[in-house]
């Protein structure tokens, strides 16, 4: 049984709409946006909460100022603490200062682990400050006083010793008495009370009634070091900062009992009458028979009960003095580097008594704790001695000593604790872990010893003995198991043993056992490390894997827990790319797959210049939904993905990262395209481009680069200015001169600068002849299908419809008649039904080629042709969007242009056409898989009589400014006349409830309704 504080992940890892996830859903927001608090009265579990909160969100990043405001906001008289979680943050001595003089009444738990920007005057603050004496704890005042008397070094006598609490005096000689006399609030009062000045102390008396009104009960010693004075007021400290302390002081303070004299004897011995850091007077009564002078001390000791119940210091450990002689003088003078008079049930320390002193344990363990200690921690300190110190130890529950190293008598020792229920003596060095020499027999003596343990763990030992069949030293458990036993990396592989009597086992051998080792050993690196590669093994080789969700909560609780071990964040998002593509990941709603992005990018961003963890973090992304699914990290995510596009060291890589970086450009909105832009991703990939194009190397990277360009610089103005100005015209040249033929990035160049010349006020910069040359050329292009042929005809028709003025202007030695006969011609050869590879946003720059008070019709064949093909081939998507910019209405007014060509004006009804069908239906089948592009080929059911009406009069129309107007009116009379034959044939019924019959087997059907036979293609 481990104590572990909780991790983001289950902090808030779990958010939806019941009140606990949105009360840390607000909990977190005023955390992240520093909302002020100051002089707001928050309940302690907020305050908790909050701290907690901060704690989570920032252990990695925050620096000490923020940390030092944050914390000063909580105020004792308005915000009370009674949770301080700290640990990994960098709070200053100031800081803890701060929180234990302000909450010294409520303060319960306080955990400092790894606040590596802590010094030694930190273990005076947390040795003081709880039980200090103020004006706001006087109902927590209690008060010893032993009164004795002295002949010589070793002999004394003890004359009065009685205690003071909560009103009531109790003597602890001879029969014990208690007498209630009330509350006091001075030392005179309860002095005279417990009947102290009845064995003289005259001079005490006067100096305590020299005081303003006898108030000496907040009036206390701070050290008796002669640099430090006697303050008032309940001040502890000469300033509002603890910076007059310096190291002598603390030494000082733990080796000689306040009120001492440094030139005084001090009476020794553990049956001292001394209490230790007590205030001691002197008085001197009178000499014996003998000679001998008879000195009368008063001892006394004041302080206020402290509240503080767990002290979790961890690897907190440079507090601690780390002089051998120092520590020896602490142990021989019984003095305590805790304060003695804190109640502690839960006590952690990590990673002490580097110098291995046998009686280093002995000043951790003060006489309270041996009656409140329930919870002890001690993992990988350097040596416990032979463990005495933990036979006192009357109420201790759990026990732990991972990676300890243990004698025999140690083992003997703890096998005394008959009140243990969970022991932990498990060793990630062999050379503790393996040093039983009758591992079998020391096991069973311990196990036998120790009739309430339910939770042990051995993992590392070779205390399971040789192997066997079962673990002999366990055999006395077999008819009642523990409820957890660790066996992971046993000597000889315990964990595979056929009989093991746990309900529960953290080892190596299946599925199970190794989740519950990573659980288990989560704050442990070696293990963890370990358990984690034996999770991505299983996840490797085994075909089916049961436990996902509780694989994905271990592996980012060790990722989010151990930012700072390379080789942790490598292991679980090794195992993370197999979660993520498993079938279960399929059904993971949002809030689960953020916190998986946040721990990917967080060790990526840690790890950016280490390829395997690169490599993992990538293929991990790329099974998520871009970029919907990492919406929230999205600056983050593109920063790190520019600096992977960069890194040449493995092309791999490199691929995956250009990859992500062009499926986070598709489908965002223009800010975000800017922010990329923003964040250098022009000028980055030109320079990638560059650097290839160098090399004479035209690959996978090179095509996507220009794609991830396009979709960056769709309708963002912005970005194509950045692109021209990073010389990026005269790279679209060098490349097509280069690598004249890869159909992918010739359409992927095409297509940025189609975006390019979308931009009115970047338009003349595309206006030179040789760039006019290249996209006449590519009018013939059939690379790609048309996808080259068709931007190219874009650009141009952006180009040309700014009118000739402009285009004489800029391209005055270009015929530009015969570019718009180029253009119509390339047109007339593209087949409606194309399948494309391009992905529109809005349909407005189309748009306003068809809006031109004085327009270009070649342009608007184009348009048109491209609105018809999309609404055709990709009606779900594409006839919505031209509903919602506008472009039915668009398309409308077009048809009372009489001016307009008969092949601009087929595609206008075309248009208008598919998406009323669309509108009725709800989808094209069969029409999208059609090449036919005139209306009576591909008349729908149901279509209204008006509609119909209207189409064929605007045709008839049409067809007088065609060259093909007689062999088209015949078809049409043809249609025209099987329509009335079939409105007289059916007078009495609703002409909209009828279909048209199609004679013509052949031809595809329309939601299963026969069709007319199509006429001629144009």
């Amino acid at each position: 049984m481990i104590l572990r504080r909780p991790m983001s992940g289950q902090l808030f890892g779990h958010t939806n709409n019941v009140p606990e996830s949105l009360w840390m859903i607000c909990l977190k927001h005023i955390v992240s946006n520093d909302i002020p608090f100051k002089n707001v009265c928050l309940p302690q579990e907020i305050c908790n909460n909050l701290l907690e909160a901060f704690r989570h969100q920032n252990a990695n990043t925050v620096d000490t100022e923020r940390v030092s405001r944050f914390i000063s906001q909580f105020k004792a008289e308005t915000s009370p603490i009674s949770e301080a979680r700290l640990a990994d943050l960098p709070i200053t001595d100031q800081d803890l200062y701060y929180i234990l003089s302000e909450h010294t009444n409520t303060l319960k738990y306080l955990d400092i682990d790894n606040c590596r920007e802590l010094s030694d005057s930190a273990l005076l603050y947390i040795r003081y400050l709880p039980t200090r004496i103020n004006s706001n704890n006087l109902d927590k005042l209690v008060v010893t006083v032993r009164v004795f008397e002295q002949r010589n070094k070793d002999t004394h006598n003890i004359l009065l010793d009685k205690r003071y609490e909560k009103g009531v005096i109790t003597s602890n000689l001879g029969m014990c008495e208690a007498t209630y006399v009330g509350v006091k609030n001075n030392f005179i009062t309860i002095f005279d009370e417990m009947g102290v000045f009845e064995y003289g102390f005259d001079t005490l008396r006067r100096k305590l009634s020299k005081m303003a009104d006898g108030r000496s009960l907040i009036r206390k010693y701070a050290t008796t070091s002669t640099t430090t004075s006697t303050l008032p007021n309940g001040n502890l400290f000469s300033s509002s900062s603890p910076s007059s302390f310096e190291k002598s002081d603390l030494m000082e303070c733990l080796v000689r009992p306040l009120g001492k004299s440094a030139t005084e004897p001090l009476v020794s011995g553990y049956d001292s009458p001394v209490f230790e850091d007590s205030d001691i007077i002197r008085d001197h009564v009178r000499s014996d028979k003998d000679g001998q002078d008879i000195v009368r001390y008063l001892d006394y000791k004041a302080w206020c009960k402290s509240p503080l119940e767990t002290l979790i210091i961890g690897k907190c450990n440079q507090i601690f003095p780390d002089s051998e002689p120092d520590l020896v003088t602490i142990a021989e003078k019984k003095q305590h580097l805790l304060n003695p008079y804190l109640p502690l049930q839960t006590l952690v320390i990590h990673e002490v008594n580097p110098s291995g002193n046998q009686r280093y344990l002995d000043t951790l363990i003060t006489p309270m704790m041996n009656e409140t200690l329930t919870y002890l921690d001690l993992s990988n300190c350097n040596s416990i001695g032979d463990g005495q110190a933990f036979t006192s130890l009357k109420n201790l529950k759990v026990l732990i000593l991972y990676n300890c190293p243990l004698s025999p008598a140690a083992l003997r020792k703890i096998a005394q604790l008959k009140t243990l229920r969970s022991l932990d003596i498990s060793s990630s060095n062999e050379r503790h872990g393996h040093c039983f020499k009758s591992p079998d027999a020391q096991l069973a003596e311990l196990v036998t010893a120790l009739p309430n343990l339910t939770h042990l763990d051995i993992s590392g030992t070779n205390l399971a003995g040789e192997r066997a069949d079962t673990i002999i030293g366990l055999s006395s458990r077999y008819d009642r198991p523990f409820e957890f036993l660790g066996l992971y990396n046993t000597q000889c592989d315990a964990s595979f043993r056929a009989r093991i009597p746990a309900v529960k086992v953290a080892g190596e051998s299946t599925e199970d056992q190794i989740l519950t080792a990573c659980e288990v050993y989560m704050d442990r690196i070696e293990p963890l490390r370990k358990a984690l590669n034996d999770l991505f093994h299983c996840f490797r080789i085994e075909s089916e894997f049961h436990a996902i969700n509780r694989s994905l909560n271990v592996v980012l609780t060790a990722m989010a827990r151990h930012l700072n071990e390379k080789q942790i964040q490598i292991a679980a998002s090794a195992s993370l790319f197999y979660i993520v593509k498993s079938d279960e990941a399929k059904n993971y709603s949002p809030q689960v797959k953020r916190p998986i992005v946040t721990r990917l990018l967080d060790a990526m961003q840690r790890y950016k210049h280490d390829n395997v963890m690169l490599r993992n973090g990538s293929l991990t992304l790329i099974h998520f939904k871009l970029p919907q699914d990492v919406l929230f990290e999205y600056t983050r995510m593109v920063e790190i993905l520019l600096l992977i596009v960069m890194n040449d060291d493995d092309d791999f890589i490199q691929r995956l990262g250009i990859y992500l970086l062009n499926s986070l450009a598709c489908h965002v909105d223009g800010e975000q395209k800017t922010l990329v832009g923003d964040l250098g991703a022009i000028d980055k990939l030109i320079t990638l481009i560059e650097a290839r194009l160098s090399r004479r190397v035209c690959d996978e990277v090179m095509e996507i680069a220009w794609s991830t360009m396009w979709n960056v610089t769709d309708e963002n103005p912005i970005n194509c200015q950045r692109f021209l100005d990073n010389h990026g015209m005269d790279l679209f040249v060098k490349c097509m001169s280069t690598f004249p033929e890869p159909p992918e990035l010739l359409r992927n160049m095409m297509g940025l600068l189609g975006n390019v010349a979308e931009c009115e006020d970047l338009r003349p910069r595309l206006m030179r002849p040789e760039y006019i040359v290249r996209f006449s050329e590519l009018l013939w292009s059939e690379s790609d299908g048309i996808e080259v042929s068709y931007n190219a005809a874009g650009i141009l028709s952006h180009i040309v419809s700014d009118g000739p003025e402009v285009w004489n202007q800029f391209l005055g030695s270009v015929d530009r008649d015969n570019v718009l006969f180029r253009m119509k011609t390339a047109i007339g050869r593209w087949t409606i039904n194309s399948k494309r590879n391009i992905n529109y946003r809005s349909f407005e720059p189309i748009l306003r080629l068809l809006k031109s008070k004085n327009p270009v019709y070649e342009a608007q064949y184009w348009a048109v042709w491209a609105l018809a093909n999309l609404t055709r081939v990709y009606c779900s998507k594409y006839c919505q969007l031209l509903i919602d910019d506008g472009g039915v209405e668009t398309l409308r007014g077009l048809l009372n242009d009489t001016q307009m060509p008969f092949h601009v004006k087929q595609l206008v009804d075309l248009t208008l056409y598919q998406v009323d069908k669309w509108k009725v239906f709800g989808h094209l089948d069969g029409l999208e898989e059609s090449s036919e592009i005139e209306i009576g080929g591909t008349l729908v059911v149901y279509c209204g009589m008006h509609r119909l009406m209207n189409v064929m009069m605007r045709w008839i129309n049409g067809l007088t400014h065609s060259i093909l107007a007689d062999i088209t009116n015949i078809k049409i009379i043809y249609v025209f006349d099987s329509i009335l034959l079939l409105l007289l044939s059916n007078n009495s019924r609703d002409v909209e409830n009828y279909s048209l019959i199609d004679q013509n087997p052949h031809f595809p059907s329309v939601d299963g309704t026969k069709i007319i036979p199509g006429s001629a293609k144009l």
